[in-house]
């Protein structure tokens, strides 16, 4: 084996090769340049891009990272690779589309040695127009993307700390997206006349405040008949390509054992043996506790943008004033807070790592019944 290229073991305990191929020293900074590549399967692989790199240093033809025109474009590039790493799947996916469909869009083809601040602000004011209420992560990501450009020793400083974030006009639109108890218990009378899968699902949100991931990822062991209660410990989430797969728990407040109504208890064990019968029409054996509560027609995971369809379809039947799927954790939470539940016991049962994200519920759905309680009166008045 050539002395430059080496064996190494991965984390995981696979084989793989490696090589370092010094190239000189930097007349500006005085750093040693160097080519260091990983990964290769085989000593084979290693061995061709080593060569390859090798005669380009002895012909004079390799040109440091340092020493290249690089755009935004080519920083993203290298920096995705070690960002992947770092997060979830999901979160990789989401942070993907930002940069893809915002920030390269408007900086990706800026050399760094180029950009401005004023190239950033217009790109800033840009973002604040087209999405208001996420505009400032994308302006996040994007410094962080130049930070990591800093540190490589491609860019000097950082434009995008000195742009001034455009006031975003306050949403003075009534929040709804939450069912009275009325509304609720509608909704759920005309779901079970409609489809008993689907009431099930959402009687399951509206009752447990789950989020829709942990609902969909939730087998038959993690429901406890003889307690009452339910393990909420993973949730399906959506990875590269579409692909499904179950991820972690949001936060570690995310882990928890929700209590349940008996009632409720008493429509899932109901809602097992229609789907033992469903399935085994279909030629599927689903008497075991590892399948899944809301598995699709093969016995996989349901994609995540199905509940909203069986929404849609239940609103337009009936005729129903329609709330988004994740409406229905609000209207739990809702319906505790008229309960008289505490706070912090909402907190707990929906899983908030944050107090501040139960009070930031609690202030739309008081703000909304503010203004029913001053037209209730009014009317009153009237009569």
């Amino acid at each position: 084996m050539n002395n430059d290229i080496k064996e190494y073991t991965t984390p995981s305990g696979e084989k793989r090769y490696k090589f370092l191929i010094y190239v000189g020293k930097d007349e500006t900074t005085g750093n040693t340049i160097q080519i260091k590549k990983q990964g290769f399967k085989t000593e084979q692989e290693a061995m061709e891009c080593y060569l390859n790199y090798k005669l380009k240093v002895v012909r004079g033809e390799y040109v440091p990272v340092t020493k290249r025109k690089l755009r935004l474009n080519d920083l993203y590039k290298m920096w995705v690779k070690l960002y992947k790493r770092t997060v979830q799947e999901s979160t990789f996916v989401s942070t993907e589309k930002i940069f893809k469909n915002h920030i390269l869009k408007q900086l990706g083809n800026i050399y760094l040695n180029k950009l401005t601040v004023s190239q950033c602000q217009n790109a800033v004011n840009t973002w604040a127009d087209v999405a208001p209420k996420t505009f400032k992560r994308f302006v996040f990501y994007a410094s962080k993307l130049i930070n990591y450009g800093i540190t490589m020793e491609l860019m000097k400083k950082n434009p995008m700390k000195k742009v001034i974030l455009p006031k975003v006009e306050r949403d003075t639109r009534k929040f709804d997206n939450f069912y009275s108890k009325e509304e609720l218990n509608t909704f759920l009378r005309d779901a079970k006349q409609y489809n008993f899968r689907y009431f099930m699902f959402f009687r399951l949100l509206a009752y447990s405040g789950m989020r829709k991931g942990e609902c969909l990822a939730l087998k038959w062991s993690d429901i406890d008949f003889k307690n009452n209660t339910i393990d909420i410990n993973k949730s399906l989430a959506s990875g590269e390509n579409n692909r499904l797969y179950l991820s972690p728990c949001k936060t570690s407040n995310s882990v928890r054992t929700l209590d349940m109504d008996a009632e409720t208890m008493r429509y899932l064990k109901e809602w097992r043996t229609k789907q033992q019968k469903e399935m085994l029409k279909l030629g599927l054996n689903f008497l075991s506790n590892d399948n899944l509560v809301f598995a699709n027609s093969e016995g996989n995971y349901t994609v995540l943008s199905k509940p909203q369809r069986w929404n849609n379809a239940i609103c337009k039947k009936f005729g129903l004033r329609h709330i988004k799927v994740h409406g229905f954790r609000h209207t739990h939470a809702s319906l505790l807070f008229d309960a008289g539940v505490s706070m912090k016991d909402v907190k707990d049962r929906l899983g908030h790592s944050d107090i501040t994200t139960t009070m930031n519920i609690y202030t739309h759905v008081t703000e909304n019944k503010a203004k029913e309680t001053a037209n209730s009166f009014a009317k009153f008045m009237q009569s």
